[in-house]
C-alpha cells in the first residue's frame, strides 16, 4: 500500500512537471529575483502614447520585474496548474486519492510564491483617474498582469478549499486569457 501511494505521488509530480519546458526541473519553483535591464515599455499604441506622461519610474520598474518573472516562470507555473487540474479531474475530484494533496501543496506553494512576488508590482501598475475614481494602468497590458495575479490568488484559494477541478477550471482558463494577452502582445520581449 505504501508503495502504491509512493507511485501515485511520483506519477502526480510527473504530471505536474510534464507540461513545463524542463521536465527534469524540480516541481518547486525557485524564488524569482528581478535584475536591471534596458527594457522599456511600449508607448506606441493609443492611448498609452498619451498616458506616457503619467507613468512613474516605479511603474516602469514594476512592469519590467513582472515581465522578467513572466519570461522566467509563467510557462512552468501555468503547466503545473494545468497538470494539477487534470490530475485532480482524473482522480474524480477525490482529494483523498493518493498524490492529490501532495501535488496540491506543491502547486499552491508555487502559486502563492508567484502571487506574493507580483502583488506589490501589479498594485503599482494601477492609478486612479480623477474625478470618477476609476482605476487603469497607463502601461500597455499592465492591467493584464493585475488580472493574472488575481486569478492565481483565486486558484490557490480554491485548491486550499479542496474544491472540484471544474470550479478551479474557471480561474485557470481566465488566467490563461491574461497570460496569452501578455505573451502575444510582446510587451515582455527583452525584459
Amino acid at each position: 500500500m505504501f508503495r502504491a501511494a509512493a507511485v501515485a505521488v511520483t506519477t502526480a509530480l510527473a504530471l505536474v512537471a510534464a507540461p513545463t519546458a524542463h521536465a527534469e526541473a524540480a516541481p518547486t519553483l525557485p524564488a524569482f529575483v528581478p535584475y536591471p535591464s534596458a527594457w522599456t515599455p511600449d508607448y506606441s499604441l493609443f492611448p498609452y502614447n498619451l498616458w506616457q506622461i503619467r507613468v512613474t519610474p516605479e511603474q516602469v520598474a514594476a512592469q519590467r520585474d513582472a515581465c522578467q518573472w513572466f519570461n522566467a516562470q509563467y510557462g512552468d507555473l501555468a503547466g503545473q496548474v494545468h497538470g494539477f487540474e487534470n490530475f485532480l479531474a482524473g482522480a474524480g475530484d477525490d482529494w483523498s486519492a493518493p498524490g492529490v494533496q501532495q501535488t496540491a501543496d506543491v502547486v499552491t506553494a508555487n502559486l502563492k510564491q508567484s502571487a506574493a512576488f507580483l502583488d506589490p508590482r501589479v498594485h503599482t501598475l494601477y492609478i486612479t483617474n480623477y474625478p470618477d475614481q476609476s482605476q487603469y494602468s497607463p502601461l500597455y497590458n499592465g492591467d493584464s498582469f493585475y488580472h493574472l495575479w488575481y486569478q492565481y490568488t483565486q486558484i490557490a484559494d480554491k485548491i486550499g478549499q479542496e474544491l472540484p477541478s471544474g470550479q478551479i477550471h474557471a480561474n485557470v482558463v481566465t488566467a490563461d486569457v491574461y497570460g496569452n494577452v501578455i505573451r502575444e502582445s510582446g510587451i515582455c520581449n527583452g525584459a
